[in-house]
Order: C-alpha cells, then sequence, then structure tokens
C-alpha cells in the first residue's frame, strides 16, 4: 500500500510540473529517481513502458480509476494518470533507486 501512494504522489509531482513532452518528464522522473540522466536506450524503455500503461489503462477504465484512487490529478484523465501511477511505480522499485537507510 506504501509503494501505491508512493508512486500516486510521484506521478501527481510529475504531473503538475510544466513538461513540454514525455521524454522530458520522464528525463525528470528518472533524474529524481536515481540522481542521473536515464541513457537513450533507458529512456526509450521507459518511453515504451509509458505508451503500453497508456493503451492497456484506456482499454481498462476501470482499473484506471481503481488504480487513481482518490488521488486525483488535476487536468489529467484517470486513465493518463494510472499510466503515469504504472511507470512511476517502476521507478520507485528499481534496484538503483535512491534510498536513506
Amino acid at each position: 500500500e506504501s509503494f501505491l501512494e508512493a508512486s500516486q504522489a510521484f506521478a501527481k509531482r510529475l504531473l503538475s510540473q510544466p513538461a513540454t513532452d514525455d521524454a522530458a518528464r520522464l528525463t525528470h522522473a528518472f533524474r529524481l529517481s536515481v540522481a542521473r540522466m536515464p541513457s537513450d536506450r533507458e529512456l526509450h524503455q521507459l518511453a515504451d513502458l509509458l505508451a503500453v500503461n497508456r493503451e492497456f489503462y484506456r482499454a481498462h477504465q476501470d482499473d484506471a480509476k481503481k488504480l487513481v484512487g482518490s488521488s486525483t490529478i488535476s487536468g489529467s484523465s484517470p486513465d493518463e494518470s494510472a499510466a503515469w501511477i504504472a511507470t512511476a511505480r517502476i521507478l520507485l522499485n528499481l534496484d538503483e533507486f535512491i534510498t536513506r537507510e
């Protein structure tokens, strides 16, 4: 449950920031997560993941609403928010993710 809440908050933060495109937003998310720029390959993989998540949640609106829960993101549809939450969850679960012990 805590990872879900962290993913929701991270996605909300990402979507509330002005960004020119998905690549800029994904690069920012990656830098916040691991404190370095993503390689071209990593950025491409994240963009593919986001695209797959968008496709899934557009086709499964009920699942999108369930994932978003009460953490609505203004200016973003439930399926778009869910796609970013799912992508954020992957970033938070990277072995390289910065944690404080």
